[in-house]
């Protein structure tokens, strides 16, 4: 994958210890792989950053920013990637993942003629927190390994096309411009301008 696409969003290791309220941190935040952009990086941040985000925790960011320092992986787009939950996604997401824990467990809800209301919802905790656990923890994991494995093949896919196309551009004979010009000219052309 081109470097160019994650510096473009990613901060640089200045941009983060800049701070004063971050220098205490400096020590941890050295790694180089915390901040450069290879594969290993990159996919590994995205991983954690996902692993973090459907886990149903206060302060996500710091959990994956964590996790990234302990793994060595890209700090930026680990934080970056539990941006994927927020208040617009976290009810499509908590609705999907209970529906999800509902087929594991073979539960089953019945709402109300009325709708769901909160009251309803916090009687019904003790029945909807494991299949809504389940299937976020299954959207974890599984976000995590496919993003990972997804990023893996993709960086390498990107790599190999990179090398086959500068070895194809090495076995190209050179042609002088006199005749590279003579071939692109249209056949329909005058080549005498003059009546």
């Amino acid at each position: 994958m081109p470097r160019r696409f994650f510096r473009k969003w990613a901060p640089s290791r200045e941009a983060v210890l800049a701070p004063s309220f971050m220098r205490p941190f400096a020590k941890w935040l050295a790694h180089p792989n915390l901040w450069h952009l290879n594969r290993r990086s990159v996919s590994g941040g995205v991983a954690v950053g996902l692993f973090i985000a459907f886990i149903p925790t206060p302060f996500q960011m710091v959990w994956a920013a964590l996790a990234a320092i302990l793994l060595r992986v890209n700090v930026a787009l680990a934080v970056a990637m539990v941006l994927l939950t927020n208040p617009l996604t976290m009810l499509p997401i908590a609705w999907a993942a209970f529906m999800l824990g509902t087929w594991y467990t073979g539960q089953s809800i019945r709402v109300p003629a009325e709708g769901m209301t909160v009251p309803w919802l916090i009687d019904q905790v003790q029945v909807i927190w494991l299949p809504l656990l389940l299937g976020l923890l299954t959207f974890s994991i599984l976000s995590a390994l496919v993003s990972y494995g997804l990023i893996q093949l993709l960086w390498r896919w990107h790599i190999i096309r990179h090398k086959q196309r500068k070895r194809a551009a090495r076995r190209e004979p050179a042609v002088p411009t006199s005749v590279r010009d003579e071939r692109e000219a249209p056949a329909n052309q005058d080549r005498n301008p003059l009546p």
